[in-house]
């Protein structure tokens, strides 16, 4: 189901649940329990989580300042004793989250959790239970829990004499009955929300967010672009045509061999991406994204092609690989020419490698639909538009040989572009350095060395545009052109922006390649927006100050919820906004207990359960009001609790101009009801 049907999907939600007096709620994590004995004495107890396609837990050791891990917790019983705490079975995975500054630790599929115990008594229980959340990228996560167990142990209490023929339950079923509360339902938020003007006139729709795909094909034709213009590869685009369109006297022929080609040149980079994902795989690229060594790795070859672009040296492959490739094309036929394609991608990889390199790494990043459940797909869309890219003008110019005439003449501008391809080259292995950093916790390439690097190679950049600093292949005498001084030009007012992050602002050009803004050797305090963390004590400032309110359900584990908070929240034009508001955040993860009188029993998320602690009331309230239990969700409401416009949820607030027009759109419709 793609994101529109989805919104679609939860508009009827909303519109029906005034009909239903329960919602069903998809938690995509399913548990069972097994019980295995070890002697006479000692068992293992299993919980068994079992997670939908996509969706991941947190391990129970994730570490702190980290997403909400998984968490156990046992009833004291004298006849039951713990060996150890929970292990863990399954697939881990480790990568470092910029977003939470530590190495996270998660499971998909299934997880088994084994606590081992040994008993003091016959017929003793393990009681307890056990909660966490579960997330999947670009869509949230979702508390579960508390889940409650109750598993019944039969054994002896002495190993020696026990008698290992006894037949052991091998799986028992979880209770759902709560045991008995203090207050009950009456101690549960009180709220009564009016949804009569949440369809109101200005209300936005949220937008596509398949625009990510569309990037990733420009960026990847950008890519080959920049390849075309490389000495590797722009003075075989004269000589290539002028060999299809010359030596025979049938055009049409010509024609035709120029477009098979240049759909080899596709055909060609798209297997290469296919072997390279398919070998590796989506879930090995992305988290060697975030890998020490892979990105220590990737620093040092950027710096060694940089410096090969600069001239220094010439990185190829083998010769050998090129001249079986060239001597396979003089057979002729359709076959030659496809290995005259792969003799133009091997002879040029010294060019195009690392453009292709950075290319695949940051376009698995992320996960997305994969071809075969293995070989991710968005790096085959970033392949075809690098590859789309550098077929073009082989076919084009064979269709209009009469263009051949306008290209610019092979020269020094060809050495220009492959420095200034050097230069970028070296400020993104910088990038990858400061992961290094950032995951081993160094703190030594911090933001302001991160700028500092960056400032003197564009100063540098500039320098060399203007004629003021050589590289080896560049020619003493030759003038410079408008294209230089541009780049020169360009390259200082880029260093004058890049100065400017020295005031520790979020510099939005550098989302994604610099270290955060925060992570700065000056620690400084931020000024944070004024808010509650109680619903109660908020609507009661509201009502004091006759302000609309701004619900934000969130959690402390919540990666969305960061996202939209340091990408959004940021911003000078949405906080300006924000501040017309009471934010009231809600952390439905919060694990303080709350006072035993105010203890209660819901049934808000379909199955009745015991809401003791903070997190679990404001879940609650969220799962009873607003029939979802996903994080982020931002809410407008009034004094009198009437929602001012819909409830939006990540994919709705990522962007933000969506975020803006949600904003206006409540103020718009507190004034309207002030008027009326």
């Amino acid at each position: 189901m793609n994101q529109q049907n989805i919104r679609y999907f939860l508009f009827l939600y909303f519109i029906l649940s005034a009909f239903f007096s329960k919602a069903a709620f998809d938690q995509h994590i399913s548990w069972k329990s097994e019980v295995e004995k070890i002697s006479g004495d000692e068992f293992n107890i299993k919980i068994i989580c079992s997670l939908d396609d996509d969706w991941h837990v947190y391990s129970q050791f994730t570490e702190a300042n980290g997403p909400l891990p998984t968490e156990f917790r046992f009833e004291k019983n004298a006849a039951v004793v713990l060996i150890g705490k929970p292990k863990e079975i399954g697939k881990l995975k480790k990568q470092f989250d910029e977003l939470f500054g530590v190495t996270v630790s998660s499971f998909s599929n299934t997880v088994t959790f084994v606590q081992k115990v040994k008993i003091k008594s016959p017929n003793a229980t393990l009681k307890g239970e056990f909660d966490g959340q579960v997330c999947k990228d670009e869509e949230g996560c979702i508390p579960f829990g508390p889940e409650k167990f109750s598993i019944p142990l039969s054994g002896t209490v002495s190993a020696a004499t026990a008698d290992t023929s006894r037949n052991i339950p091998e799986q028992t079923e979880p209770t759902d009955t709560p045991t008995a509360v203090t207050k009950g339902m009456a101690s549960a938020v009180a709220a009564t929300f009016d949804w009569k003007y949440a369809e109101n006139s200005c209300s936005v729709q949220a937008q596509s967010k398949d625009k990510s795909y569309w990037w990733i094909f420009v960026a990847g034709f950008l890519g080959g672009l920049l390849a075309l213009l490389t000495p590797c590869v722009f003075p075989m685009v004269p000589l290539t045509v002028s060999f299809f369109t010359k030596g025979g006297k049938d055009r049409k022929q010509g024609i035709r061999k120029a477009l098979i080609y240049g759909i080899s040149i596709i055909v060609i980079y798209l297997l290469l991406g296919i072997i390279i994902t398919g070998v590796f795989g989506s879930d090995a690229l992305n988290a060697m994204s975030t890998n020490m060594w892979f990105n220590l790795l990737f620093f040092i070859v950027f710096v060694i092609f940089a410096f090969s672009f600069f001239g220094y040296y010439e990185i190829t492959l083998p010769a050998s690989w090129a001249n079986k490739s060239d001597a396979l094309s003089s057979k002729g036929g359709n076959i030659g020419i496809f290995f005259m394609a792969f003799t133009l991608a091997l002879v040029s990889f010294s060019c195009t490698g690392p453009i292709i390199g950075t290319l695949l790494v940051e376009a698995a990043t992320g996960g997305g639909p994969t071809l075969l459940n293995h070989i991710p797909l968005k790096p085959l869309l970033g392949m075809f538009g690098f590859s789309l890219a550098l077929s073009l003008p082989f076919t084009l110019f064979a269709l209009f040989p009469q263009w051949l005439h306008s290209l610019p003449k092979s020269g020094g501008w060809l050495n220009t572009v492959k420095v200034v391809l050097g230069f970028l080259e070296l400020a993104l292995a910088f990038k990858f350095l400061s992961v290094v950093d950032l995951t081993q916790n160094w703190g030594f390439f911090r933001i302001e060395l991160f700028l500092g690097a960056w400032i003197l190679i564009f100063t540098l950049l500039a320098l060399f545009s203007f004629g003021l600093i050589r590289f080896p292949h560049d020619n003493p005498k030759e003038k410079l052109g408008k294209g230089r001084l541009a780049v020169g030009v360009a390259s200082v007012v880029f260093v004058g922006y890049l100065l400017t992050g020295y005031s520790y602002k979020p510099l939005k050009l550098l989302s994604g390649l610099a270290p955060p803004s925060s992570y700065n050797f000056k620690k400084e305090n931020k000024e944070e927006l004024l808010h509650f963390t109680d619903y109660n004590e908020g609507l009661a400032y509201a009502k004091t100050h006759d302000l609309p309110i701004l619900l934000d359900f969130t959690g402390f584990g919540c990666v969305n919820c960061r996202k939209i908070e340091e990408n959004v929240w940021s911003d000078a034009s949405i906080q300006s906004l924000m501040k017309k508001y009471v934010v009231i955040s809600l952390y439905v993860d919060d694990r303080k207990p709350l006072p035993e009188s105010e203890w209660f029993a819901s049934d808000a998320t379909g199955k009745q359960k015991e809401i003791k602690t903070v997190g679990g009331k404001w879940s609650d309230f969220q799962a009873r009001h607003f029939k979802t239990n996903a994080q982020p969700q931002y809410v407008l409401i009034n004094t009198k609790e009437q929602l001012l416009n819909q409830p939006v949820d990540y994919s709705f607030s990522a962007d933000k101009n969506n975020y803006a027009a949600f904003l206006q759109c409540g103020l718009s419709m507190q004034e309207q009801l002030r008027q009326d």
